[in-house]
Formats: structure tokens, C-alpha cells, sequence
């Protein structure tokens, strides 16, 4: 066994094993890809974040499709009183009378409701509500019929995303 191990180590030339540039090579390429999946994971988190909130609002947009239908063609109106939610129970009966965790932002908490003005900047994880608006573009526009709403949503990076029934 010891005479085998000795021919082992005779036989063995020199310049076998990897040199200090085959291992430098070997960690420059793997410290890029360690940089790329650090780079594309915040992104693709974030992405996904965002198509909840687009998600949800599409959710939220249905309801108020049901509750037009629910209640002969009239769609919830903006309370004139306060800035923020809807008149004839649709807040109430349609987004809190959901089940718990239906209408929560990305964080797990509940989205914040908001009537939207013309002048008003769209906030990330709040649903704005405009009657008698569609979309124009990201943002509702006061240019929509009595029978049109808008309703759009904050996302992360500054943009917003609006869904109309038109």
C-alpha cells in the first residue's frame, strides 16, 4: 500500500491543482452573479408589491361594479361632508364587510380610503375614488359621465394605477 501511495506521488506532475488566476476568475464571476441577484431581487419584490395593489384595487372596482348593480344603476357617490370614504354604505357593507385580510395593502395592514381631487397627490397603499371620472392614465379625470368612477391606487416608486368601468 505505502509503495502504491509512493508511485501515486512520483507520477504526479508538476503544475497539477488550480494556479491563483483560475481561482481569481472563479470568484470574480461568482461575485457578479452574487451582485445581479442582489440587484434583481429588491426589483422583483417590489414588482410584485405593486401587482397586489393593482390586484386589489381590480377587486375593489368589481365591487363597486355589484353594488351599481345592487342598487338599481347608482354608483357611490363621494361624501360632501368629509374627504375620505363613500355614501350609501358601500365602504361599509362592500370593502369592511369583506373577509378579514381581503383589502390589505402588501404590509398586511388595511388601505387607507381617500376621495380624489383633481389636485391631489396619489399616496402609496391609498385607494382614491372619484364618481362621475374616468382614467386618464395613471390618474382619474373629472371628465367621465354621472354613470362612470374611477379609482386608483398609490404605487411604490411614485407612480399610480387607475381602473375605470368604461
Amino acid at each position: 500500500m505505502l509503495q502504491k501511495l509512493q508511485e501515486i506521488r512520483d507520477n504526479k506532475k508538476e503544475g497539477d491543482g488550480f494556479t491563483i488566476i483560475e481561482v481569481m476568475i472563479v470568484l470574480a464571476i461568482a461575485g457578479l452573479i452574487l451582485v445581479v441577484v442582489l440587484v434583481a431581487v429588491p426589483q422583483l419584490q417590489r414588482a410584485q408589491r405593486n401587482e397586489a395593489r393593482r390586484s386589489t384595487l381590480n377587486r375593489i372596482s368589481t365591487e363597486i361594479g355589484n353594488y351599481i348593480t345592487n342598487n338599481n344603476g347608482v354608483i357611490p357617490t363621494a361624501d360632501n361632508n368629509t374627504t375620505t370614504g363613500f355614501t350609501g354604505g358601500f365602504q361599509t357593507r362592500y370593502i369592511d364587510g369583506a373577509p378579514a385580510g381581503t383589502f390589505d395593502t402588501p404590509a398586511g395592514t388595511a388601505y387607507t380610503y381617500a376621495i380624489y381631487a383633481s389636485d391631489t397627490a396619489i399616496a402609496e397603499d391609498t385607494i382614491y375614488y372619484s364618481a362621475g371620472a374616468s382614467c386618464n392614465g395613471e390618474l382619474p379625470t373629472g371628465s367621465g359621465t354621472s354613470r362612470q368612477y374611477a379609482v386608483a391606487v398609490g404605487l411604490e416608486g411614485g407612480a399610480a394605477f387607475c381602473a375605470d368601468n368604461q
